[in-house]
C-alpha cells in the first residue's frame, strides 16, 4: 500500500512511497493531524542520491517492525532538501545547535505536536549497537516519555526554542574591516590548507569551490606565492584523484580520506557547474592544459548525460547501482588486466590509471591518476568505458532546479571562452530557464509535473542574476541586464528586518558557505555588479548593508565565508566596468573585479563615474592594476 507520497513530484519522495512508513510530505494536512492526535513529528530531510539516506530506508523504512512503530506513535513527513532546502537549512541549525557540530543528510528531527524540536541525528542504525540504542529503542523510548511524562518533552522543547531564538537574534555587530583581510586569509591559508594533499587539512575533504573561488582573487590582488601553491596543489590532486571521474569526467561530491582517492559517488549539478567555473579561471592564469580540460570532461558529461532534451541539466545522480555503493565507478583488477592483455604497455597502463590487484575502494579500483599520459591512453580510456557500459548507471534525479541551472549556464559561458561551440548551449539553457521558471513569478524547481513548481527561494533569484549578468557580459543582449534588474527589484521581498530565505520570511538567510555559496552572500555581489553596469548607487548601498552585516564573519573567518568576502574585496579594492564595442571575454585580466559593458572603445567607469578612455584596452588594464 502507497502512502501519502504517492502523489509527490520530487523523485525523493518517490522513492519512499511504498515505504510501510505512513510518510506525509511536508504540508498542513501533516501538522493538523500530529495536533488532533497529540502525536509527536518524526521528521526525516534527505536527498534522492545520498548513499547513508538509501541506507537508512532499507534498514529502518522499509522494516515493518520500526514502520509500525512510527505509524503508532508518530506523524511521520519526509522532505527533499533540494526540493526545500529552506525547511533543511532551518533544521540543519537546529542539529548545529543541539550537537555542538556540522550536520548532514539523512538529518533526523523529533518535534511536539506544536513543531518545537527537541532531538535532532543524522543517520542512525536500526537496532542496538557499540554506538548506542538504535532506531527502534530510540523512538519506543520517546514515545514512552510522550504518554508518561509530556511536560518534561514540552519544556526540553521550549527551552531549545528560546535558545534557537536568541541564537538567531543574536545582536549585529559591525566590525572595522579594511584591506588587511588579505593578510587574514593568507595567514588562514598557511593555517588551514594541506600543502601535501590540497583542500583543508583532515577528512572528509570537500572541493570547496567558494574557498577556491575567493583565493583566486585574493592572489589577483597579492600575487601571493602560497597563496598560488594552496590553489596549485587542490587543483591538481583533486584532478588526477578520485573524487574526479578519471573515466567519463565530473566530479564526486566529496573525498571520505584525506587524499581525494575514496569518494561518495553521487554526482550533483552544482559541483559540476562551479568546480569548472573555478579551474577555468585558473586555466586562464596558468595555461595549464590539465585544468580545461577536467572542466571541459566535467561540462561534457552534464551534458551527455545529466541534460533534459527541453535543454535543462537534472540535479544528480546516486552514489550507488545495483544496492551497492560506487557499483558502476569502480573495477575488478582482474577484469582490467584481462582488457588491457591487448596493449603491448600493459603495466604502464595498469600503474597510469592506479588499477591495484588490492585495489582502493573495498577491494576494487576506483581510478586515480599517477603520473603522465602514456601510450595508448586513449584505447585503453575506451576499454575502460566499454566495461563500464555492461553496468546500470546509477539512478537520476530529474528535477530541474534554478539555482543549480543558473549555476551551470554560468560554467558553459566561462567555457565559451576557448569553445564558441558552448555558447549557444549557455544561451539556450538560460532562455529555456526563463521561459520555464519565470512566468508570473520566478519558480524554484520541478521534475516532471510543471503544475507542481516550488515558489523560487531567495536562492534561485540570487544564482538567476549572476547568470544574467554573466549573459549580458558575454554578448551584450540588454534583454538578460533588463531581466536582473527586474529581479533585483523583486528580490525585496525576502527583506524585512533581515533578508531571508522564503517568502513566507521564516527562515533567515545566513552568510554559511556550505554545499555552495550563500544565497545572500551571492546577492550582494549581484547588487555590486549591477551597481557597477547601472551606474546605480542605491544597488551599491543595499550590497553595503549586505556586508556590514556580515563584516564580523569577514573580519574573523573570511577563508570559511568566502563569498561575502568577496564582496568586500570588490568595495575595498573597487569594481570596474570597461566599455567597449565587443565582448572582452578573449582577454586576460589580472585583476579580479571587471566586468563589461557594451559602449564605445575604451573607458573605466565606477559605479558613480567613467574616469579614464584610451583606444589602447591595455593601457586601462595597467591603470586599474
Amino acid at each position: 500500500m502507497a502512502n501519502h507520497l504517492i502523489n509527490s513530484d520530487s523523485p525523493y519522495l518517490l522513492q519512499h512511497k511504498n515505504n510501510p512508513v505512513d510518510w506525509y510530505p511536508w504540508n498542513k494536512e501533516a501538522f493538523e493531524k500530529a495536533k488532533k492526535e497529540n502525536k509527536l513529528i518524526f521528521l526525516s530531510i534527505g536527498y534522492s542520491t545520498c548513499h547513508w539516506c538509501h541506507v537508512m530506508e532499507r534498514e529502518s523504512f522499509e522494516n515493518e517492525e520500526i514502520a509500525k512503530i512510527l505509524n503508532n506513535y508518530y506523524i511521520s513527513i519526509k522532505v527533499d532538501r533540494e526540493e526545500m532546502p529552506d525547511i533543511d537549512k532551518y533544521y540543519q541549525k537546529v542539529y548545529q545547535l543541539m550537537n555542538r557540530r556540522g550536520g548532514g543528510w539523512p538529518l533526523t528531527i523529533i518535534m511536539t505536536p506544536e513543531k518545537k524540536a527537541f532531538y535532532s541525528a543524522t543517520y542512525i542504525p536500526p537496532h542496538y549497537s557499540q554506538y548506542g540504542p538504535g532506531l527502534k529503542e530510540l523512538l519506543l523510548s520517546i514515545a514512552k516519555d510522550w504518554e508518561e511524562n509530556p511536560n518534561k518533552i514540552k519544556k526540553i522543547a521550549n527551552n531549545f526554542e528560546e535558545y534557537f531564538k536568541e541564537n538567531e537574534n543574536k545582536p549585529f555587530i559591525k566590525e572595522k574591516i579594511d584591506k588587511s583581510v588579505i593578510k587574514n586569509i593568507i595567514k588562514q591559508v598557511n593555517e588551514e590548507f594541506d600543502f601535501i594533499n590540497g583542500g583543508v587539512k583532515g577528512a572528509p575533504k570537500f572541493p570547496m569551490e567558494s574557498t577556491l573561488d575567493l583565493l583566486i582573487d585574493v592572489y589577483g590582488l597579492s600575487k601571493n606565492e602560497r597563496v598560488k601553491e594552496a590553489i596549485e596543489i587542490t587543483l591538481k590532486k583533486m584532478a588526477k584523484g578520485g573524487i574526479f571521474d578519471q573515466i567519463e569526467g565530473g566530479f564526486y561530491r566529496y573525498s571520505t580520506d584525506s587524499k581525494w582517492q575514496v569518494p561518495h559517488f553521487e554526482k550533483m549539478l552544482y559541483n559540476n557547474a562551479n568546480l569548472p567555473l573555478i579551474y577555468l579561471r585558473w586555466y586562464k592564469i596558468t595555461g595549464n592544459k590539465l585544468y580545461f580540460e577536467v572542466a571541459k570532461r566535467s561540462i561534457d558529461e552534464m551534458i551527455n548525460r545529466y541534460q533534459d532534451k527541453n535543454g535543462l541539466f537534472f540535479s544528480a545522480s546516486n552514489a550507488d547501482s545495483e544496492g551497492v555503493e560506487g557499483k558502476y565507478f569502480v573495477y575488478e583488477f582482474d577484469e582490467v588486466n584481462e582488457a588491457f592483455n591487448q596493449f603491448i604497455n600493459k603495466e604502464e597502463l595498469l600503474n597510469y590509471f592506479g588499477i591495484k590487484k588490492y585495489g582502493n575502494f573495498n577491494g576494487r579500483n576506483n581510478p586515480v591518476i599517477y603520473g603522465e599520459k602514456p601510450k595508448n591512453y586513449e584505447k585503453a580510456l575506451e576499454v575502460l568505458k566499454e566495461i563500464r557500459s555492461k553496468k546500470e548507471f546509477p539512478f537520476i534525479d530529474t528535477k530541474k532546479i534554478t539555482a543549480w541551472n543558473a549555476m551551470m549556464i554560468k560554467a558553459l559561458f566561462k567555457i565559451s571562452e576557448f569553445d564558441e561551440k558552448y555558447k549557444v548551449e549557455a544561451i539556450n539553457t538560460l532562455d529555456v530557464l526563463i521561459n520555464e521558471m519565470y512566468k508570473d513569478k520566478l519558480y524554484h524547481s520541478y521534475n516532471k509535473n510543471k503544475n507542481a513548481k516550488k515558489d523560487g527561494l531567495l536562492e534561485d533569484y540570487a544564482y538567476l542574476i549572476s547568470a544574467l549578468v554573466m549573459a549580458y557580459e558575454y554578448i551584450y543582449d540588454e534583454k538578460y541586464l533588463n531581466l536582473a534588474n527586474k529581479l533585483i527589484k523583486e528580490v525585496q521581498k525576502f527583506k524585512k528586518d533581515s533578508w531571508y530565505m522564503n517568502e513566507e520570511k521564516s527562515i533567515k538567510a545566513d552568510f554559511s558557505d556550505s554545499a555552495y555559496s550563500s544565497s545572500l552572500s551571492i546577492l550582494a555581489n549581484d547588487f555590486l555588479d549591477l551597481a557597477v553596469l547601472e551606474f546605480d548607487l542605491d544597488y551599491f548601498n543595499e550590497a553595503k548593508n549586505i556586508i556590514d552585516k556580515g563584516s564580523y564573519y569577514i573580519k574573523s573567518y573570511p577563508l570559511f565565508y568566502s563569498t561575502i568576502t568577496k564582496a568586500f574585496l570588490k568595495v575595498e579594492f573597487g569594481e570596474y566596468a570597461i566599455k567597449s564595442k565587443k565582448p572582452l571575454f578573449k582577454e586576460s585580466f589580472n585583476y579580479p573585479y571587471i566586468l563589461w559593458k557594451e559602449g564605445e572603445n575604451f573607458e573605466i567607469c565606477t559605479v558613480n563615474r567613467c574616469i579614464k578612455k584610451s583606444k589602447n584596452l591595455k593601457v586601462l588594464l595597467e591603470e586599474i592594476q
